[in-house]
C-alpha cells in the first residue's frame, strides 16, 4: 500500500496522495518534499465531504465514484475505494484535472483490491 501511494504521488506530481478511512483516520500518506499540508487534517475533512456526497447520492439513487473540488491554489480528488476507505489526491491549483482522473484510473483498482482484501 505504501509503495503504491508513494508511486502515485511521485509519478503524477501530486502535493499529496492519501488513503483515509471513512472515520477520517489516515491510513497511508505520501507528500511532496517541502509540502506544508497537514495530511491528518485533510483526511478528516475530506471524509466529511465524502459523507455529504454519499448522502446526495442516496437522494439521486446513485453512488459517488469521485468528486473533484477546485480551490484557488489546489485541486482535490476524492474517490471511495470501498465502504470503509477512500483515496484523496491533492494537486497544485495549476494541475491538470485529466491527469488526476488518469491517476485514479491507473492506480485506483490496485488500491481498491488491497482495501477489499483487508490489506490496509
Amino acid at each position: 500500500m505504501s509503495e503504491l501511494v508513494q508511486r502515485l504521488q511521485k509519478d503524477y506530481g501530486l502535493e499529496a496522495a492519501l488513503v483515509v478511512t471513512t472515520d477520517g483516520l489516515l491510513v497511508e500518506a505520501a507528500s511532496a518534499p517541502g509540502t506544508e499540508l497537514d495530511s491528518e487534517a485533510i483526511a478528516a475533512n475530506a471524509v466529511s465531504g465524502l459523507l455529504m456526497l454519499e448522502a446526495l447520492g442516496q437522494e439521486l439513487g446513485s453512488s459517488p465514484r469521485q468528486a473533484i473540488v477546485e480551490f484557488d491554489r489546489h485541486l482535490l480528488l476524492i474517490a471511495p475505494l470501498d465502504q470503509d476507505t477512500a483515496l484523496v489526491l491533492v494537486a497544485q491549483g495549476s494541475g491538470n484535472l485529466g491527469r488526476l482522473r488518469l491517476a485514479l484510473r491507473r492506480i485506483g483498482p490496485q488500491l481498491e483490491q488491497l482495501a477489499r482484501s483487508g490489506a490496509l
